[in-house]
């Protein structure tokens, strides 16, 4: 039964009320909300709060999130604000997008279960069924696990490819992750990735290192990464790089000779190596609802 005294509206301005509630239902199936006072929040079944105050001109996010092992240590106040729009349908959107990116990874930083609590949201939403197993210092995350350096296979169009996530704690107020997804179609890989690439004002660098059968087109898809030969064989792999060290994007093209006809077929694997809870969420997400 819900505490009352989180289910009392009646000092919550009507406008705010209907943020949280569209919020909440634009965030998935697992958020509901709840008021304390004048202020609403928008609850997730495992616990974790948001609270939303004003609602007409801003409109101000506040989580109170363990960040730490050491349980001595106070909750951190997370903070972000939203400017309302005219639409409120656009004010929502704004509200739900800077839950998911500046609020929501801050949930995942005391250790690895708290990881694994916020990476697996947007699994759960979509209705994908990955495994999960580990401790607070590293938790995995399986779905149809397979080997990921296994040789060619064929995909049905819109099958969603296989996924590991490795999270550690690195017991200094921060957790890390790992993640791979292999055998992807290359605008696929281009949208999963979007959020952390840069932007389209960043060239690649080193584009003669991707064959010239596809070198406009990756470069013009993936701008702002480096490019750097590692095999040719069938298939040539070219390993796409951001500066961080973070992303890899291992592009691979199958070239096949059929009398005088040639036939390119090209896919990718997105490999992520010591991510922030932030970055990693923004390609599950996208994973999660790539279609």
């Amino acid at each position: 039964m819900a505490d009352p005294m989180y289910t009392d509206f009646r000092l919550v301005a009507e406008p705010l009320l209907r943020i949280a509630r569209d919020t909440a239902a634009t965030l998935g199936p697992e958020w509901r909300v709840e008021a304390i006072l004048s202020s609403a929040l928008v609850v997730h079944s495992f616990g974790l709060r948001v609270c939303l105050n004003d609602g007409t001109d801003q409109v101000l996010l506040t989580a109170h999130v363990s960040v730490s092992t050491d349980k001595r240590k106070p909750l951190e106040d997370v903070t972000a604000m939203v400017e309302t729009a005219g639409d409120p349908a656009i004010t929502v959107q704004r509200t739900a997008a800077a839950i998911r990116t500046q609020i929501l990874p801050h949930f995942g930083r005391e250790d690895a279960v708290a990881g694994l609590r916020v990476l697996s949201i947007p699994l759960r939403d979509a209705g994908i069924p990955a495994v999960a197993q580990g401790g607070t210092l590293n938790t995995y995350i399986d779905y149809t696990p397979e080997r990921l350096n296994v040789p060619v296979r064929e995909y049905d169009q819109g099958e969603r490819r296989p996924l590991g996530v490795i999270i550690t704690s690195t017991g200094s107020d921060d957790t890390r992750v790992e993640i791979r997804i292999p055998h992807l179609p290359i605008r696929t890989a281009a949208r999963i990735t979007e959020g952390i690439r840069p932007g389209l004002g960043h060239p690649m660098r080193d584009i003669k290192s991707l064959p010239e059968e596809v070198r406009d087109d990756v470069a013009a898809t993936f701008p702002g990464l480096t490019a750097k030969h590692v095999v040719s064989d069938v298939p040539r792999y070219t390993d796409l790089k951001d500066d961080s060290g973070v992303l890899t994007i291992r592009h691979a093209l199958v070239v096949r000779h059929d009398g005088a006809k040639t036939n390119n077929r090209t896919f990718a694997a997105v490999w992520l190596r010591n991510a922030t809870i932030a970055q990693a969420y923004a390609v599950l997400y996208a994973y999660a609802n790539a279609s």
